[in-house]
């Protein structure tokens, strides 16, 4: 086991389909990386599992009797215990309605059948690593906003969220999948080793740049409302197009989640390179 699957081990994903040979699959795929899997065949039982122990992630099918997907992830984000719980939605649909019905009801991502087991990891990873540093960073903040009345006990908090950043980047430097930090101004403000060896910039010339300069479909002219846009999904995924350093346009399917951190706003990304791996 590589140190990837040892950080990863104590993870708890709920699978949710169906057909029993989906669920032995994604639980075999899963299983490899040492995540532990709890498997449920309909909807009301789903959300009884969730209710009584959430999970860290719930892979669920759209294509189920009695109550579908989407009808199971309203439950979910209705639900105050597990509204922030991040859906994946796995299904044979694959036209653009679908997956924007998927986002609309409260999902994190898309997966389709067949399928494969490269993306199956990188989207599971991805979300999984976007929803921990959500709760890092959301923790941090509310310790400082409540110690911010004495000067001490703020520079004590800003001390442990430093802190935190600093952990967080330290993990997130080890991971497989790339990961970008980009603020309100398009800024590029952190990019992991696997973003630099993908697009082929180093880390300092990368924090130098924009959105813009790496991606073509977000131009300066009218990033202030994609950012809004974005801002407003809170969380969403989309395919686009990144540059690399010597001159070549690869495929890429961006997952971003919302962050605000000491009064700043970000969006934290995950790109998948499907022509790379």
């Amino acid at each position: 086991m590589n140190n990837h699957q040892v950080q990863l081990a104590k993870a708890n994903i709920l699978v949710v389909d169906d057909t029993p040979d989906n669920l032995r699959l994604l639980s075999a795929m899963l299983t490899q990386l040492g995540y532990e899997i709890r498997r449920v065949i309909n909807g009301p039982t789903a959300l009884k599992t969730a209710q009584a122990a959430p999970p860290d992630l719930i892979l669920l099918d759209i294509m189920m009797p009695e109550m579908n997907g989407y009808e199971v992830c309203q439950h979910l984000k209705a639900s105050e215990i597990t509204r922030d719980i991040p859906v994946i939605f796995i299904s044979a649909l694959d036209e653009v309605f679908d997956k924007v019905k998927a986002f609309a009801v409260g999902g994190v991502d898309y997966i389709t059948k067949p399928f494969s087991e490269e993306e199956v990891f990188a989207r599971v990873e991805n979300n999984l690593t976007i929803r921990r540093l959500q709760k890092q960073l959301t923790e941090q903040n509310l310790l400082l906003q409540q110690e911010i009345s004495v000067s001490e006990a703020a520079r004590r908090g800003r001390q442990k969220a430093e802190s935190a950043l600093r952990l967080s980047q330290f993990y997130l430097d080890r991971f497989r999948e790339p990961i970008f930090f980009v603020n309100s101004n398009a800024q590029l403000i952190y990019v992991n080793e696997a973003a630099c060896q993908i697009l082929g910039y180093s880390r300092e010339k990368l924090l130098t740049m924009t959105v813009h300069d790496i991606d073509p479909n977000f131009p300066a002219e009218t990033w202030h409302s994609q950012w809004q846009e974005l801002r407003q999904k809170d969380s969403s995924s989309f395919e686009s197009i990144h540059q690399t350093e010597d001159g070549r346009n690869l495929d890429v399917k961006i997952t971003f989640s919302y962050l605000e951190f000491k009064d700043q706003e970000y969006l934290c990304t995950s790109a998948y390179y499907p022509n790379t791996y």
